[in-house]
């Protein structure tokens, strides 16, 4: 590509970029109810609308909070890699507000599987049992399912002790704190025995050994017709996208190296060869 081509593109792809933050913007002024100076406000609401017609009028409050961490998440996901290009393989994510995005944007994982348990009963009667969080980073999914299932059980698994500092401060502020448990763990080191009826991987953010051989823990760890949910990214569908998502998002490039990208082929393909294909539990 000649240097002329070069510009036009880096332009272009900037527009995206800054598309981005101005609908991140939006919304931080929408969720604190705090207004900018009238002449940039006017902008943004313009530049907003252009982008996505209707803006965020149609959201509520839960809505917003949602797509605001969402763009906190990723903005600094990015930052973070155009800063420390050189780092090594491996989660290295310290920025607290970072942190803290991803880990609330995660809460929705657990309203899916309320919502998937509305017509499977199986699944409905493991949201009254034990429930493990594996990967549960600063501890917002847990709480989350502690308040949504109110006779569930809670056990987070962790090893990254700036999200598990987190994790603690968030579980002790919350109403449902005597049903939630954090524990710096490996899930490898996992050794119990048919404990939970309900267990989540976050399957995105180990590498494929990791994750293997959690699956064959895991087939221990779950009870009799016990559920295994498996987190897993979308894979889009442009050149570019695949491209950056090949072996993760920004951060899940570094983080795990020449991994693999999980599929949910993959990941049915594993959990084959595992424990769980001698068992009598179920992966979604």
């Amino acid at each position: 590509m000649d240097f002329p081509t070069f510009q036009a593109e880096l332009r272009r792809i900037s527009g995206h970029v800054q598309a981005f933050a101005a609908i991140g913007a939006a919304a931080r002024l929408s969720q604190v109810k705090q207004q900018a100076h009238p002449a940039v406000e006017a902008r943004l609401i313009a530049a907003v609308e252009a982008i996505l017609p209707g803006g965020l009028d149609g959201l509520d409050a839960q809505q917003v909070s949602d797509a605001l961490e969402y763009v906190t998440f990723l903005m600094g996901e990015a930052t973070e890699l155009f800063q420390t290009p050189d780092r090594p393989p491996g989660w290295v994510l310290r920025d607290p507000a970072v942190l803290r995005a991803l880990g609330q944007a995660s809460r929705q994982n657990v309203r899916s599987i309320v919502t998937l348990a509305n017509d499977r009963p199986r699944l409905a009667a493991s949201l009254a049992g034990r429930f493990l969080d594996v990967g549960t980073g600063v501890g917002a999914m847990a709480p989350e399912a502690a308040e949504l299932c109110p006779s569930l059980q809670v056990v987070g698994l962790d090893i990254w002790e700036p999200s598990l500092a987190l994790a603690r401060a968030n579980v002790a502020a919350s109403p449902h704190a005597a049903r939630v448990e954090i524990r710096a763990q490996n899930v490898t080191q996992l050794d119990e025995l048919a404990a939970y009826t309900l267990a989540w991987l976050a399957a995105p953010f180990l590498a494929r050994p990791v994750a293997e051989a959690a699956l064959d823990r895991l087939a221990v760890a779950l009870a009799p017709n016990g559920h295994l949910v498996v987190g897993l990214y979308a894979m889009p569908t442009d050149k570019a996208g695949a491209a950056l998502t090949a072996h993760g998002s920004c951060t899940v490039v570094a983080m795990c190296g020449t991994s693999p990208r999980w599929s949910s082929n993959s990941v049915l393909e594993a959990s084959s060869r595992s424990r769980l294909a001698r068992s009598h539990r179920r992966v979604w």
